[in-house]
């Protein structure tokens, strides 16, 4: 016999996860139904290599999620009731470069700008404008961020009214390298600012990155790196924990088939194997919006043009390549100590050219080594490994549709892996096979393996350039969490703000619920 919520919410992820608990707290009956065996989807912790070692499966740090009010202000309580807990360290990011010489960045932006200064003092002194001229609109961004987009019509409109607005736009528009090029004339440390930028997994040199690099850092000078203790799946875990405490269920392997449709309209899920999930007053979708449409709303009209914008969203420009290695000790880099005890270590070119070429390969499908970062969050927190070990997350970018096919991953995966390895063991002094432990791997196919919401390995759904954001996200209209079927929300990174650990979308489509519902969400938070 089917079991009937007030709430059905497809997929486990950290916005589904969220949705549901503000709405669990409201009083709202509430199942979230994944198909792992366990919560979390892109924040997600386990043992990859050999036990007591906590490996993120994805992301490493919740850098944006900082922000959210949910945070914040404690809103669910996560920290003060379920042990959420995360350390802001001042190293956040250093880069080496070929030559031997370093760039370091630090929360603190001074800090920064006298890293900076080693290459360029006017530099040094853009970076400092740069920012403050930042911090003076981060507020307004960080509002958009965690509320519901206006139309892409409606606000450009409001945009247009101010040179602030005007600027931002002509921002979005252009390339995050012309953009740092207006501001910075060293290319050390443009080629550092857009290797910020193409953490949005687009190639900086396109038009449409541009508002990637303009926040990120600012971003992160104000609120920090954002380290889970735990492990990334900590997070997802405090979720669970509030959510069962709040009444809420969660329903894991269990994958769903598609969405039950009455009338034109979603009343629960349909899972694969026949078993319905019932809602009374909606359906939360968390996946990627070419899994739902229309293959998993069958019989719906969709409205003239949805399918095809749907279909004809623009994936990320490359995907990532995720390493997880058990040490006995971190890596000690020949470039000296300096760079040891920084949360994130990174290779990079000299050459704004080679730096470009390599972009442009990894879109031809060709696999590149240069863009490798070595992560050690145990730097900072040492519940990840057993007393005197360490851990360390290896993350570069990498073509998924490889030349011949994406499926040639499983051939040349491990020689791939290796070869990572191999680049490691070279830049360090002690990266021999006394020190591993252990070593595992996910190539772009093992990750959307992982996580099938992740077409093609692309961990934000589909980029967010300047035409794929806000109030055209996922599709004109349909921006404001509805789909155009009756019943059926939409949250993920499949809509605004777009992907990352920002948890803003599940926040913002439990807000249109509940007001749906006659219910104040300022009320409920305190606001």
């Amino acid at each position: 016999m089917s079991k009937t919520y007030d709430i059905v919410i497809a997929g486990g992820g950290h916005n589904g996860l969220v949705a549901a608990c503000y709405l669990a707290k409201a009083g709202q009956s509430v199942c979230v139904v994944e198909k792992n065996d366990k919560v979390g989807g892109g924040v997600m912790t386990r043992e990859l290599t050999v036990p007591g070692f906590k490996h993120d499966v994805c992301s490493v740090a919740h850098t944006l999620l900082q922000a959210n009010p949910l945070l914040r202000n404690d809103e669910l309580e996560l920290k003060a009731k379920f042990g959420l807990k995360y350390i802001n360290p001042d190293k956040m990011t250093a880069i080496f470069y070929d030559d031997g010489s370093t760039l370091e960045f630090y929360t603190d932006l001074e800090r920064t700008c006298q890293a900076i200064a080693k290459f360029s003092e006017r530099d040094a002194e853009a970076y400092r404008r740069f920012n403050h001229q930042v911090f003076q609109n981060l507020d307004m961004l960080v509002m958009g961020m965690f509320n519901t987009p206006p139309s892409a019509s409606h606000q450009a409109l409001i945009m247009e009214q101010s040179q602030v607005g005007q600027e931002l736009m002509r921002t979005q528009a252009m390339s995050a390298w012309d953009y740092i090029s207006e501001w910075f004339e060293n290319d050390k440390v443009k080629i550092a600012l857009a290797r910020y930028a193409s953490e949005a997994m687009m190639n900086p040199f396109d038009n449409g990155t541009g508002f990637g690099f303009y926040i990120i850092l600012p971003l992160m000078h104000r609120y920090g790196v954002g380290i889970p203790v735990g492990g990334s799946g900590a997070f997802a875990d405090a979720l669970r924990a509030c959510l069962e405490h709040h009444g809420g269920e969660v329903r894991t392997e269990a994958p769903i088939r598609q969405f039950k449709i009455e009338g034109g309209k979603a009343t629960g899920v349909i899972l694969e194997t026949g078993e319905e999930i019932l809602a009374r007053k909606g359906v939360i979708s968390t996946l990627h919006a070419k899994q739902v449409f229309p293959a998993m709303v069958p019989g719906c009209e969709l409205p003239e043009g949805f399918e095809q914008r749907i279909r004809t969203l623009k994936h990320s420009s490359f995907q990532p390549f995720n390493m997880h290695v058990a040490l006995h000790e971190a890596p000690r880099y020949k470039v000296g100590p300096a760079v040891d005890d920084f949360f994130w270590v990174e290779r990079s070119h000299s050459d704004p050219e080679e730096f470009a070429r390599a972009f442009r390969d990894l879109e031809y499908g060709i696999p590149r080594r240069d863009f490798i970062a070595y992560v050690t969050q145990d730097t900072y927190d040492k519940t990840r490994a057993p007393e005197g070990k360490r851990v360390l997350n290896m993350y570069a970018f990498c073509p998924y549709n490889l030349k011949g096919g994406a499926q040639r991953w499983d051939e040349i995966g491990e020689e791939v892996a290796h070869a990572f390895l191999d680049d490691l063991r070279k830049l360090t002094t002690n990266m021999d096979d006394d020190n591993i432990i252990g070593f595992s791997w996910m190539t772009p196919l093992d990750i959307e393996r992982h996580n099938n919401a992740m077409i093609g390995a692309d961990i934000l759904h589909f980029g967010s350039y300047s035409w794929q954001i806000a109030g055209n996200r996922p599709a004109p209209g349909y921006a404001q969490y509805k789909s155009p079927v009756e019943g059926l929300y939409l949250a993920g990174a499949s809509t605004h703000p777009g992907g990352g650990v920002t948890a803003a979308s599940g926040r913002n489509v439990a807000r249109v619920l509940l007001e749906e519902s006659g219910l104040d969400f300022d009320e409920l938070v305190g606001a």
